[in-house]
């Protein structure tokens, strides 16, 4: 089995700074023997990738026509499109570190060694960027990200309430502002809808308390413990400080109760902080900050995980892979992260940090550990996303749906060679 090598530079620690105006630059003037045709890219929705989005879309002239398809379902649409026997629809995508591995795993993208070489220094690539498999760069890093805590500064200070350093001092400051600030609804916010992101939740807290996603040396599932059921009382824990439709609780969610100042605090994307100081859709600029994600036992790492977001390109992709590689790094040079500076924690050197990703600062040196990069880690992940929310909406017992999840992941596991 082949292992994932992800370069240390990817998890340095950095925090966000507000960009200085610039003035617009032609993009995609100078091609290299661009092949004219249709250039479709997809990715996720959040402020960075509509950056990036916009610069790749302006490479459409000479020829090529580019697409950046923004779609909330994308995990589901590159998996689809990368494991197609045909050609992928898709000539590029947006990953997280957790879809890369699932898709490296499966031997589904294509190496770009030679492609950074031919362009290293034109698009001044940095070796922090890439992502490494046995030698093979699969993959261009653009940004790092991860899940820290979120909360109201005013509303701390009003009632003398220490930033919490573990989760139950979390527990404890939500039943203070339940009690005593009538102005927050849900004092607190997180993504615990059924599905990813309860299944994330639960990795995030589990590995946390100290556990093992899979017994040492192989790839049978160690989460139907006891660990593993104290993970689940501590989630159930929090919910009666939650909206009563916590579990539809996705990003988009959680980003408007932020916004609308329906919640205090919550353990969220660092990407999304930049939105809590848009005017445009914001009540609480300036009230919000920012701090490395609450310990789930006392003494331990912040429970999250260190992510970072980067292109790749598939194994069965239909376009012309120079044209391609060409657009993609004429969106992700240092003009991008310049102009775009405060949008999220960039890996580029040119990067100025600020305060919107002092968590993901705070989280990497507490030692949050990387995003599990073992192959079959995104098959465990998705099956406990399919059992949490029963757990946590009280129809199923924690044991019980943790052990359902362990024979479906077994089966799964089994049948893609990863369990013999």
């Amino acid at each position: 089995m082949k292992a994932l090598t992800i370069r240390r530079t990817l998890l340095a620690a950095a925090a966000l700074a507000v960009a200085l105006p610039m003035t617009a630059q032609a993009r995609c003037d100078k091609l290299i023997n661009p092949k004219a045709g249709e250039i479709n890219i997809i990715g996720a929705t959040f402020p960075a990738l509509q950056h990036i989005a916009k610069e790749m879309e302006t490479c459409t002239q000479s020829g090529v026509k580019v697409s950046f398809k923004m779609s909330s379902n994308n995990r589901v649409e590159t998996e689809q499109a990368f494991a197609t026997a045909g050609p992928s629809p898709f000539d590029a995508a947006v990953v997280s570190g957790g879809v890369f591995s699932a898709l490296q795993g499966k031997s589904q993208l294509q190496p770009m060694t030679d492609l950074v070489e031919k362009y290293r220094t034109k698009y001044k690539i940095e070796e922090n960027m890439l992502v490494r498999v046995n030698g093979q760069v699969m993959g261009i890093a653009f940004m790092q990200n991860s899940l820290n805590l979120y909360y109201r500064k005013d509303l701390f200070d009003k009632h003398g309430i220490k930033v919490p350093t573990t989760y139950a001092e979390m527990l404890a400051a939500a039943k203070v502002l339940k009690e005593k600030e009538p102005s927050v609804q849900y004092p607190i916010a997180q993504t615990f809808a059924k599905g990813w992101d309860s299944g994330k939740e639960f990795i995030d807290l589990y590995v946390g308390m100290g556990g093992k996603l899979f017994k040492a040396g192989s790839a049978q599932p160690d989460f139907n413990s006891e660990i593993g059921v104290r993970t689940l009382d501590l989630m159930k824990s929090m919910t009666p400080f939650m909206t009563p439709n916590f579990l539809a609780s996705n990003s988009d969610d959680v980003t408007n109760q932020f916004q609308q100042g329906q919640a205090a605090m919550g353990v969220f994307w660092a990407s999304r902080g930049a939105r809590m100081d848009d005017p445009a859709v914001s009540k609480v600029v300036g009230k919000i900050e920012f701090a490395a994600a609450p310990a789930a036992v006392a003494g331990g790492k912040p429970a999250s995980h260190m992510w970072w977001d980067g292109v790749v390109m598939p194994k069965n992709m239909k376009g012309d892979r120079d044209t391609v590689f060409q657009v993609l790094m004429e969106a992700l040079d240092e003009d991008t992260t310049r102009k775009g500076n405060d949008l999220a924690t960039w890996v580029r050197s040119v990067y100025k940090p600020t305060r919107f990703a002092s968590g993901v600062a705070a989280n990497a040196k507490g030692g949050t550990p990387v995003w599990p990069t073992e192959p079959y880690a995104g098959l465990a992940h998705s099956e406990l996303g399919k059992v949490v929310a029963d757990v946590l909406a009280g129809t199923t017992p924690a044991k019980a749906a943790l052990d359902t999840a362990a024979a479906a992941y077994v089966r799964v596991a089994t049948e893609q060679g990863f369990i013999k």
